[in-house]
């Protein structure tokens, strides 16, 4: 959640649903549904602990329409309630009702359309309403720059300041359905005034620098390599290389399913590199995956191309060493991770730039990499797919190839949900696959209990399965407050298979391959996206063996449910992609501001794409008349940095 520090962030923090209270008369009430209740509490209010800080309440309560008996969860102090209140929740039928909230207040005074927020780690709802209601009758906010005239009556959308209100404090549904649609357009109209601007500035220096190579070499080279080529990885391979031998500079984005096999395309794109005798680069967000990138060009590529690994956590001597042998192009390929950005860091002449789980990297770390050489070529690699429609408008010149084919190889993964987070019903199954020699993955949200949240966490988890498996089972932990010493002895042994069972963050997401590794148990699913859990499923089943994958969860909640069913119904990454946007769009998938791709608040790309495109053409028309004084407050807005104005 991200820190409200300013009033715009206030003002931005947008509901995240809306909820409609109404005083519905009680012969209309159904079993299951949701009611509004006003009336008072007959003391006394029985609360007991369940587990930590959970607890339920239960007491009779009186209403117009007679006594009911009321239960609510995690919410003791309900008995310092005195007076008339309002309580909201599930009828259960025979007077019964499950409450999830109230308010010390008559129901009289609550119909209407109501925000509900998603709360912060300072802020309660209640406060946030409060801070909200009292931020905006300050309507005169300098923060706020409205839209060009011309634009504004052209689509009838409300100022931006009357959106604001409306957006929280909506009178009616229309109120309500003109601020969203006035907000959206302004979302994404400020996202592509900026992205049109940058690429107006930046079109006068796309010229690349030609790499000569004998492609005969590479085609020599494919038999030795650990299994021959689909058709759509030579597809690619051949973009790539096109790209490498023009006047150009390649800015390509090779994207494709977990397994898909894009290691080996960016090997022999470094190896054509290295044939025009260039130096690459390759950056990885994490130094278990660099390792795992190290080792792996070293088998795809020959053992006369120089290979190095350079992270933050090396010793100072090694370092300096790898550095004065890059300088001296004593080193042909560099793999790395953040080090690989430093001012230190020079190459003699580095040609190529290959940066995997590219969605993890800011756009100035990729530019300040590119800077490396002299017109470098841009490979970024993602397991994440990203329809090509929707990646043209939000990342514009950038072109694409993509991987849709999965080697014969690739074994099937099978999927299961399980709805409780109890393993005791899974051990026997667990006990047959350590049986047979297989290693399992048990994955959590959290490392330890103190987490506000009460997930299952890492080490609470490795205690319970002590308890569960024989003492001659081998489990171990894996999380990211070890240090990177523990986290490489901790892989070595899960490596070389002398731990059977891993309880573990997602830090094994990606760069994690342990071919006897065919389970894994996902802890809390439902606290998970759905490209994540793709990624994460994608670890098992890699050698000869199928893979399993068990999700747990509690949750009710119909979104997470939906999620999860659809990793049942296909192990296809490009649907589970094109799911996941629509639920949760390309912010939280990509990396939110890290990717060049904003955290957008109220948009959606996918369900948006027509206000996205209507802002995609107004933005090219303001960037080409720029100087227009119609337009120019506009663009000089997009382009600053805001929530300058602090709260108190």
């Amino acid at each position: 959640m991200a820190q409200l520090d300013s009033l715009e962030d206030l003002l931005r923090h947008y509901p995240s649903r809306y909820e409609t209270i109404e005083d519905l008369p009680f012969d209309q009430w159904k079993k299951g549904e949701r009611i509004s209740i006003e009336g008072q509490i007959i003391y006394p209010v029985r609360t007991n602990r369940i587990k930590g800080k959970l607890s339920v309440s239960r007491f009779m309560f009186q209403s117009r329409n007679g006594l009911f008996n009321v239960t609510i969860f995690n919410r003791p102090w309900i008995s310092n309630m005195k007076g008339i209140i309002t309580i909201f929740g599930r009828y259960d039928g025979e007077h019964s009702i499950t409450a999830l909230q109230y308010k010390g207040q008559p129901l009289s005074t609550l119909i209407g359309i109501h925000p509900v927020y998603r709360i912060t780690r300072d802020l309660t709802q209640l406060d946030l309403q409060k801070v909200i209601d009292k931020a905006l009758p300050l309507r005169d906010l300098a923060f706020i720059e409205e839209f060009p005239i011309d634009l504004k009556t052209k689509y009838k959308l409300l100022s931006i300041k009357q959106a604001l209100k409306w957006i929280h404090q909506p009178s009616g549904f229309e109120e309500l359905k003109q601020a969203v649609r006035t907000l959206k357009y302004e979302e994404f109209l400020r996202f592509q005034t900026k992205l049109q601007f940058d690429r107006h500035e930046n079109s006068e220096v796309q010229a690349g620098k030609m790499k000569l190579f004998d492609r005969r070499t590479i085609e020599h080279w494919m038999p030795h390599l650990p299994f021959t080529l689909t058709d759509a990885q030579s597809k690619v391979l051949n973009e790539i290389l096109n790209d490498l031998q023009s006047t150009k500079r390649m800015y390509r984005l090779l994207q494709g399913d977990v397994g898909s096999g894009k290691t080996v395309i960016a090997a022999l794109a470094i190896y054509a590199t290295h044939l025009a005798h260039f130096q690459s680069a390759v950056l990885v967000p994490t130094e278990i995956l660099a390792k795992q990138h190290y080792v792996t060009l070293k088998t795809y590529l020959p053992e006369s191309i120089r290979i190095e690994l350079l992270t933050a956590s090396m010793p100072a001597k090694i370092k300096k060493d790898i550095l004065e042998k890059l300088a001296h192009h004593e080193i042909d390929v560099l793999v790395g991770t953040h080090a690989l950005i430093s001012e230190d860091v020079k190459f003699a002449n580095c040609g190529l730039v290959v940066a995997d789980e590219q969605h993890r990297f800011g756009v100035n770390q990729r530019r300040l990499l590119s800077s490396k050489g002299e017109k470098v070529d841009f490979l970024l690699m993602s397991a994440t797919p990203i329809p090509r429609t929707m990646a043209n408008v939000l990342f514009g010149d950038l072109e694409i190839s993509t991987i849709d084919q999965y080697h014969q190889s690739r074994q099937k993964i099978h999927t299961q949900l399980i709805n409780d987070l109890d393993l005791k019903g899974l051990i026997p199954q667990l006990k047959s696959f350590l049986q047979k020699d297989q290693q399992i993955y048990v994955v959590c949200p959290a490392i330890d209990s103190d987490n506000e949240l009460e997930l299952n966490d890492v080490n609470s988890v490795y205690k319970t399965l002590r308890k569960l498996l024989s003492p001659e089972i081998v489990i171990d932990t894996l999380h990211g407050k070890l240090s990177t010493e523990a986290k490489e002895t901790v892989l070595k042994r899960f490596t070389s298979g002398q731990t059977q069972v891993l309880v573990t963050t997602t830090v094994i997401e990606v760069g994690v391959n342990v071919l006897k590794a065919n389970v894994m148990v996902i802890y809390d699913a439902d606290r998970f996206g759905l490209s994540q859990l793709h990624q994460l499923r994608g670890r098992v089943g890699r050698g000869k063996d199928e893979g399993y994958c068990f999700l747990l969860t509690e949750s009710e909640e119909e979104t997470a449910l939906a999620r999860m069913q659809v990793l049942l119904e296909t192990t296809d990454g490009f649907i589970i992609a094109e799911k996941d946007l629509e639920l949760r769009g390309p912010g939280e998938i990509f990396g939110l501001k890290q990717s060049g791709i904003p955290s957008f608040l109220i948009a959606n790309v996918v369900l948006d794409q027509n206000i996205l495109l209507t802002a995609l053409g107004d933005a090219k028309m303001m960037i080409a008349h720029q100087a227009d004084s119609l337009y120019k407050a506009w663009i000089e807005d997009c382009l600053l940095e805001h929530s300058t104005q602090l709260l108190d």
